[in-house]
Formats: C-alpha cells, sequence, structure tokens
C-alpha cells in the first residue's frame, strides 16, 4: 500500500491552529445540546441521560417531596386532632358518669315514690308528718330524675358536636394530602424537550489530527 505525498497545509503547523479554530466555529453555529426539561420540578437531564432515566429521577424527587410535604401537613393537624380526638374521650367518659348517675336516681326515686305511697296507704295517719316528709323526698328525687336526665342528653348533644368536629378535620387532612398526591404525581408532571445552544467562548477545538483512509 502507498500513499500520495500530503498537501503542503498539512506539513506547517499554523494550519492545525486554523482549522481548530474552523472547527469551533463550526460547531458553535450548527450544533446544540438536546435536554429534557421538567419546570415543575426545575431539573435537567444530565449530558447522555435517557428519557426513562430522566423520569425514574422525577418520580424519586418527587416521591420524596410528597412524603415531605405529607410528614408536614400532619404535624400541622396533629395538635387540633389530638385536642379533640381527648375531647371527644372526655366528652364520652362524662356520658357514663352522667348515665351512671341518672340511673341511680331513678332507683333511688323509684324507692321514695314506693316507701311514700306505702307509708300513705298502711300509715296509722294519712297525712302524718313522715308521709308529708316522705312525699317531698319523692318528689326531689323524680325532680333530680329530670335533671339528670337532661344533663344526659346535654353530655350526648356535646359528644356529638365534638364528634363530628373531629370527623371534619380528619376529612380536611384526608383532602389536602389527595390533593398533594395529585399534583406530586409522576404522571402529571410534564417533560419538556429544550436544545441549549452553546456560548462561543465555551466552544474551542482541544485538537486537530489529519487520518489516511486508504481508497
Amino acid at each position: 500500500m502507498s500513499y500520495g505525498d500530503a498537501p503542503a497545509p498539512l506539513l506547517r503547523a499554523e494550519s492545525y491552529a486554523t482549522w481548530g479554530k474552523q472547527l469551533a466555529e463550526h460547531v458553535y453555529q450548527n450544533t446544540d445540546l438536546a435536554v429534557l426539561r421538567c419546570a415543575q420540578l426545575k431539573l435537567s437531564s444530565a449530558p447522555g441521560e435517557g428519557e426513562g432515566d430522566f423520569r425514574a429521577r422525577i418520580a424519586l424527587s418527587l416521591r420524596e417531596r410528597r412524603d415531605a410535604e405529607i410528614d408536614k401537613l400532619r404535624a400541622k393537624y396533629a395538635p387540633r386532632i389530638t385536642t379533640l380526638t381527648d375531647q371527644v374521650r372526655r366528652s364520652q367518659e362524662r356520658i357514663a358518669r352522667e348515665q351512671s348517675q341518672l340511673s341511680q336516681q331513678k332507683i333511688g326515686a323509684a324507692i321514695s315514690v314506693g316507701t311514700a305511697i306505702l307509708g300513705a296507704f298502711f300509715g296509722r295517719k294519712a297525712l302524718s308528718s313522715t308521709t308529708l316528709s316522705k312525699a317531698g323526698t319523692a318528689m326531689r328525687s323524680a325532680g333530680r330524675v329530670t335533671q339528670e336526665s337532661a344533663d344526659v342528653a346535654r353530655a350526648g348533644e356535646n359528644s356529638e358536636v365534638l364528634q363530628q368536629r373531629l370527623a371534619d378535620l380528619q376529612a380536611e387532612l384526608g383532602s389536602e394530602s389527595a390533593r398533594l398526591q395529585g399534583e406530586l404525581d409522576p404522571a402529571a408532571v410534564s417533560v419538556e424537550k429544550q436544545s441549549i445552544k452553546s456560548r462561543k467562548s465555551e466552544t474551542t477545538a482541544t485538537g486537530v489530527a489529519v487520518v489516511w483512509v486508504a481508497v
């Protein structure tokens, strides 16, 4: 195999510097860098990173952000939920106490009324002071039963209000969590292709070489 004589410019060192500048100018004028961009996360693909790898990186970033945002949301709602939960618990305990007291008052009233009636029928003096005292006690017991019944009713109404507030707050937390899930869903994030033009000051040819090809 034989080669012809090299052209004269190939034998001059200054030719390579000139060609290097011309190559850099050609690259600057005719080439650009294609990248993928996610504006929502302010992320761009790295040189050579494929779309699949870039989307996987986006999904990981979104999961981390979603988890962090949901943790913040739960921390925000936690004191109010804890307070209402405690209030509901105490209201239930109050209902139990009021119902217990009502039961005792009912038993006491029944005994007082029964005693007064028996004393009136079987006592020697139907209108004796003892009989009247027992009747008064029975009336007071009946009044206390009425009062205790009202207390139980009020306690129940208060408990229902607190339980509804707690349910509303938990529903609000669930709604906010769902909103975050939707906003930070990888499927809902758009990826755009962009072309980045190089800067002329940053475009250089590090070396120019001559390659001989046999024909």
